[in-house]
């Protein structure tokens, strides 16, 4: 199942050996419905997704997925409290439905099944190095994830070792210095200039865009739009995805008109998406033209091989002529 960039942060820092005989160290992605794990530190995709291993979260770990992306920006902490917002108001929220304690043991559940099966995958025991979550997670769910894994992994020191994805993905291509854009070191000022990079996410339930604003120590989303009719489900609704991918390959190859045509409007829907995106985001920039200061664009998801590959070409037509800036390899090394 191929998903990008999410893994690596902490390789591409930390020199994490797999010693002979001994542990592997394991990055992991948390996704909405699979948790994904590599061992590798060295990615290169020749424009083509990087195949990792997964496992399917538990019932309720995709529940809580779903719950905390439904309330993205609805439900808030403020002063230690929860509220329900409703338009300019703040409701109390339930206590319900921010226990800590039930995220919490959800996440250690998570994380010990993807230490087994990665350890049973690799015949020797692993030790999880980094972990990716949703960049709309909030701080309680992150949390959440930090206590989780300091119950499972008893190597755990940093803070930094769970990581949200944009920020994951900022590490992980190495995306903090001139030479990672192709720009002169004598000229660039990676710290003083601006640069913006473009993050695609195509996921199963929704396609997410970013704009992140980088330097050598900083990353941060100037933009973030999210769409939940524009998921790979809009052509494939609740697949197995033990199956998806051949079927998915079996429907983009149909000689059937009506399912072609259903293909073609879904892919078109989304290239005009991200052309409305970006020339939104110039129409309404200050400063230095947009376009000067665009460096990179990275694709990311849990979508099928075939689906990363259809909104490859969907992110090449938007782009136009910058879509050289596109970033198909993660070689830290």
């Amino acid at each position: 199942m191929p998903i990008l960039c999410l893994l690596l942060a902490i390789f591409v820092h930390v020199s994490l050996p797999v010693k002979a005989g001994g542990s592997s160290y394991l990055g992991i992605s948390l996704g909405p419905t699979y948790i994904f794990f590599s061992t590798a530190a060295h990615f290169t995709a020749l424009q083509l997704p990087v195949s990792l291993n997964y496992i399917k979260g538990g019932q309720e770990y995709q529940n809580y997925h779903a719950d905390v992306l439904a309330n993205d920006g609805i439900r808030t902490q403020s002063h230690g409290e929860w509220y329900i917002r409703e338009g300019a108001s703040l409701i109390p929220a339930p206590p319900d439905l921010h226990d800590i304690n039930r995220a919490q043991a959800i996440f250690v559940d998570a994380l010990r099944k993807i230490q087994e099966a990665a350890s049973k995958a690799l015949q020797r025991p692993v030790q999880i190095a980094s972990v990716s979550v949703p960049q709309h997670f909030n701080d309680s769910s992150t949390h959440a994830v930090i206590e989780a894994l300091k119950e499972v992994e008893p190597s755990y020191k940093q803070p930094w070792q769970v990581i949200k994805s944009v920020a994951a993905t900022w590490l992980a291509y190495g995306l903090y210095t001139c030479e990672a854009f192709g720009l002169n070191h004598d000229t660039c000022d990676i710290d003083e200039d601006s640069h913006r990079v473009l993050i695609v996410e195509y996921r199963e339930t929704y396609l997410q865009v970013f704009i992140a604003v980088v330097g050598a120590e900083t990353c941060s989303i100037g933009a973030r739009v999210r769409y939940g009719n524009l998921g790979e489900n809009a052509i494939l609704d609740a697949a197995d995805h033990a199956n998806r991918e051949g079927r998915i390959q079996k429907i983009l190859q149909t000689n059937d008109s009506d399912v072609a045509a259903t293909i073609k409007k879904h892919y078109a829907k989304i290239e005009n998406t991200l052309s409305d995106f970006l020339m939104e985001r110039e129409s309404t920039s200050d400063g230095p033209d947009w376009w000067d200061i665009f460096r990179a664009v990275v694709i990311s998801g849990d979508a099928s091989e075939s689906g990363l590959q259809r909104l490859r070409s969907c992110v090449d037509d938007a782009l136009g002529q910058h879509k050289d800036k596109m970033q198909d390899s993660i070689d830290p090394l």
